[in-house]
C-alpha cells in the first residue's frame, strides 16, 4: 500500500476523534484497492451525525448517513446508569462484509428508540457505541460517544 494511502487514513482518523479499538479491518481498503482522494473521506462526526432526543419514558437516537457511508447493525450499543430495554429500529440492508461476513447495515439514516425502564424523571448520560463505513473501501474505528439526552 502506497504511502499515501497511510496518511489520508492517519489524517482522517485522528481528525475523527475516535479512539483507537478498531475492529477487524478498521482503516483498511477494500480489495477494489481504489485511490482515495483525501476530499473524499469525511471525519466520522460528519459522515455519522448523531443526535439524542429524550421523551418521558424513551430515548430516542437519530443518525444522518451522509451519502456514500453506511452503519453496521451489530456495531450499536447503548449503555447508561439507568435501565435500558431493547432496541427498536426498523430493518436494515443486508450486505456481505468481507470481515464480518453477512451483516444488515444502515444508509441515509437511522432512527433507534430505546425505553427507559426505569422511569426516573432526573438527568442521566448515555454512552453510546457506533461503527460506519464508506463504500469506498475504509472502516472506521469504533466510535464512544457519551450523551446527556
Amino acid at each position: 500500500m502506497a504511502i499515501g494511502r497511510w496518511i489520508i487514513i492517519f489524517f482522517t482518523i485522528c481528525v475523527s476523534g475516535s479512539d483507537w479499538n478498531a475492529a477487524p479491518g478498521a482503516g483498511e481498503f477494500s480489495s477494489s484497492n481504489r485511490m482515495l482522494d483525501r476530499a473524499e473521506i469525511l471525519p466520522v462526526d460528519e459522515a455519522f451525525r448523531l443526535t439524542a432526543t429524550r421523551t418521558s419514558d424513551a430515548v430516542q437516537l437519530y443518525w444522518q448517513i451522509m451519502p456514500g457511508y453506511y452503519l453496521y447493525r451489530h456495531r450499536l450499543k447503548a449503555t447508561s446508569e439507568v435501565s435500558l430495554g431493547e432496541f427498536s429500529m426498523s430493518p436494515g440492508l443486508g450486505k456481505h462484509d468481507e470481515y464480518f461476513g453477512d451483516v444488515e447495515v444502515y444508509y441515509g439514516e437511522l432512527n433507534v428508540d430505546i425505553p427507559i425502564n426505569d422511569g426516573s424523571g432526573d438527568s442521566f448520560w448515555l454512552e453510546v457505541e457506533y461503527q460506519g463505513c464508506a463504500d469506498a473501501g475504509i472502516c472506521y474505528p469504533p466510535v464512544k460517544k457519551r450523551l446527556s439526552p
